[in-house]
């Protein structure tokens, strides 16, 4: 079951004009426990650059990590560590918003959902290629939380025979602690059911052929809190902009790997802009 024309009409619907303002974080992390892999050894350095853009029926969503930002092209480490990436492009469909146009009138759902919204995401990644999801986002209300979502998408690798369902959610909260700064706890956790089933993954060799690897989709977790304190209030250089704090990577079959973890803190450097 392949969703090709479902991606080409979602591209093209981003062709409504967007407004100039835009959300935009940098983080920097450190973490000194991963595993040794293709991805890199166990002490990394991944740049993170994210921005959230809303328009007028809903948003688009870019986030890339960049393993190994500062590497120079002679330091022996991984591949992966001198030009790796991971990272997507998210596409919400406000049916709030596109209602409330189409019928003209407000439309109000109560205590608990603020909206649904209809996703497309391209996920890239240097290794693999480009995998597609599609599906849901729900935005609650939740009080004192800056955004509380959950999702149910459709991952469809199309290296795999057959798509998986994979649900998920995302948060935001910031308390103040009086005037000296502030707490955030943020982060996102998405969780595959089912696996995808069995595929191939083609790499080129150094003879400019192919090999042709056997893989095979699995249930896996992936979870990432961040903790961290609002250092910008606490030097009074302003509220909201540069945070320092942990943040936490649980990965339960990564890679879709069966017994191929990862549970580590990494330390966290996030500016607002």
């Amino acid at each position: 079951m392949k969703f090709k024309p479902l991606a080409s009409a979602f591209l093209l619907a981003i062709a409504w004009t967007l407004p100039a303002s835009a959300d935009t974080t940098f983080e920097l992390l450190r973490g000194w426990s991963f595993n040794k892999d293709f991805n890199g050894n166990e002490r990394r350095t991944v740049f993170t650059i994210k921005t959230f853009q809303p328009w007028d029926y809903g948003n688009i969503f870019l986030y890339y990590d960049i393993t190994g930002p500062f590497n120079a092209p002679d330091t022996r480490v991984a591949p992966n560590e001198k030009g790796g990436f991971f990272g997507g492009t998210s596409f919400n469909f406000s049916t709030r918003k596109i209602g409330q146009k189409l019928a003209g009138q407000q439309w109000d759902w109560g205590p608990v959902l603020d909206d649904v919204y209809l996703h497309y995401e391209m996920e890239h990644v240097s290794k693999f290629g480009a995998l597609h999801y599609y599906g849901l986002v729900y935005g609650l209300k939740v009080p004192h939380f800056d955004f509380v979502t959950l999702t149910s998408y459709i991952r469809d690798d199309w290296s795999l025979k057959g798509v998986d369902l994979q649900l998920g959610g995302a948060w935001q909260l910031v308390v103040p602690l009086g005037n000296v700064t502030d707490f955030y706890f943020g982060g996102f956790f998405q969780w595959g059911l089912f696996g995808e089933g069995k595929g191939t993954f083609v790499v080129g060799d150094r003879t400019a052929g192919y090999t042709t690897i056997p893989q095979e989709g699995r249930p896996f977790l992936t979870a990432q809190p961040q903790f961290a304190f609002d250092i910008g209030k606490l030097a009074r250089i302003g509220t909201r902009h540069l945070y320092a704090g942990i943040e936490y990577q649980i990965a339960i079959n990564r890679y879709l790997q069966r017994g191929i973890d990862e549970n580590l803190p990494q330390l966290m450097l996030k500016w607002n802009i």
